[in-house]
């Protein structure tokens, strides 16, 4: 009887600790940085970057036509090379169990969809939670050619196909 409390208690603890019944507050948003040679650099950006918790997980997504390079011909070339049309939103999935409210920063898988294919990646980012607000904000490096992207050479120019991919939103809880 008193192991069955325990267990009671501890998982009641652990399910107190992790992400669960959250809703997007504002907007999020999204980065990523590319590198090529001599020190070229792409910064790409978005403000549509949306957060859904269907209480099993949490699941990171931005459709890759809100994503600006600063540069129409450059971002048309991303959505032709990623099958924006076929496949328009990236998306990271991460289960609600994996994730914690306080510490940071914190190291974990989540499932990243992009070009319609799926991949196992780790992450990392730190929570800062006050009352039922958390602000979060985490990276992961993506390798685009794991997903089947082939990288474009435009002017003699090609960038690395290993890009790290920000975001940062908030959420609280319902």
């Amino acid at each position: 009887m008193t192991m069955n409390r325990s267990l009671f208690a501890l998982s009641m603890l652990a399910s107190s600790l992790s992400f669960a019944g959250w809703v997007q507050e504002g907007t999020g948003n999204l980065t990523f940085d590319a590198k090529g040679p001599a020190g070229f650099k792409i910064h790409g950006t978005s403000e549509k970057l949306t957060v859904l918790d269907d209480g099993k997980s949490f699941k990171v997504a931005v459709k890759i036509e809100d994503i600006d390079t600063d540069n129409s011909l450059r971002n048309g070339h991303m959505q032709e090379d990623m099958h924006a049309k076929e496949f328009p939103t990236i998306t990271l999935t991460v289960p609600t169990s994996s994730l914690k409210e306080s510490g940071g920063p914190i190291e974990t898988t989540g499932t990243f969809e992009v070009n319609g294919q799926k991949k196992d990646a780790k992450f990392t980012y730190t929570p800062k939670c006050t009352g039922n607000t958390c602000d979060i904000e985490g990276s992961a490096p993506i390798n685009l050619t794991h997903f089947g992207i082939k990288i474009r050479s435009y002017l003699g120019v090609t960038v690395k196909p290993d890009i790290m991919v920000g975001a940062k939103f908030k959420v609280v809880k319902k």
